[in-house]
């Protein structure tokens, strides 16, 4: 089996439909202030549809009961990370209520101008390697004791062992033992021992904004906090297996003071294997799925 022949994951069902009527319909009722302004659909997501208003402005509305949760974790927690870190996060300008033609609260934020990195080749992306860097080093500060927790990100592997090894075991033969070998050294490694830090959660290149510039890539922002959460910052940085090519990549950790021989290496690797192999199966239309199979190779034909 090929990693072109994984099983393919699919996109969660909606639970509710979502127009550009119906959107129109909760801005006139709700947003009259941007009732005048054009509204254009501009994507579709696992947790939400996006449509942008205007020049400067998005509506993210829960497709699915689940983002109705997620959603409210972002109402509460990014304008304290906003002021803690310093970054723009993405916070919610406008907080919409459910209406008789939908059941979920909505939000209005500004818009991010740029494209999504998930568009780039991977050499591409090596451009934006330190101002990506920079960006984490800046959010990872400590975190609140009340802060969100995640069995999913920012905990310690051992919690998501069980279903990395199932995940390990539907690779292709010829990389499943490279697989364990990367998985059984991050469960080996000393566990994180500092405060819990601020974590983005899914920084991924398709989460990532960037601008380019004379033809290179800038980074413009992170968006989609919908996994924020506090925890270990390895979770974080194993999305830089995702990103970059070998030497960004090495630099990167050196920039964040991540030596060759530390553990946190070795756990940030692991949670790299991970993410790589959750998005692998995403099929043609996802252009993480293309990401995640080219992760793979690079952890397991190093």
């Amino acid at each position: 089996m090929t990693f072109q022949e994984m099983p393919v994951s699919a996109m969660p069902a909606a639970e509710v439909s979502i127009d550009r009527d119906l959107v129109r319909e909760l801005i006139l009722a709700q947003a009259r202030q941007w009732a005048g302004k054009p509204l254009t659909y501009l994507a579709t997501g696992w947790d939400n549809e996006v449509y942008r208003l205007g020049e400067d402005l998005l509506v993210r509305l829960p497709r699915r009961a689940l983002a109705e949760k997620i959603g409210h974790k972002e109402r509460r927690w990014l304008p304290r990370l906003s002021s803690d870190s310093g970054l723009e996060v993405g916070a919610a300008v406008f907080i919409g209520e459910p209406s008789a033609n939908y059941p979920f609260t909505f939000s209005i934020c500004r818009y991010v101008p740029g494209i999504s990195a998930a568009t780039l080749g991977r050499t591409q992306r090596d451009a934006y390697a330190p101002a990506f860097i920079d960006y984490l080093l800046a959010l990872h500060g400590p975190a609140p004791e009340d802060a969100p927790r995640s069995e999913f990100r920012g905990c310690e592997l051992q919690a998501v062992d069980r279903r990395t090894r199932e995940q390990i075991s539907q690779l292709p033969a010829t990389y499943r033992r490279g697989a364990q070998r990367i998985w059984e050294q991050s469960l080996e490694a000393e566990a994180y021992g500092g405060p819990p830090r601020w974590l983005h959660g899914d920084p991924h290149p398709h989460n990532s904004i960037v601008t380019t510039v004379a033809g290179r890539a800038e980074l413009s922002a992170l968006v989609d906090f919908g996994d924020l959460c506090a925890g270990d910052p390895a979770s974080d940085l194993g999305m830089l297996w995702m990103h970059f090519t070998e030497e960004p990549r090495e630099q990167a950790l050196q920039r964040y003071s991540v030596d060759r021989g530390m553990s946190m290496r070795l756990r940030a690797r692991g949670w790299a294997l991970r993410y790589a192999m959750l998005t692998a199966p995403l099929g043609a239309a996802d252009p993480l799925g293309k990401i995640g199979r080219d992760t793979l190779k690079v952890l397991l034909e190093a």
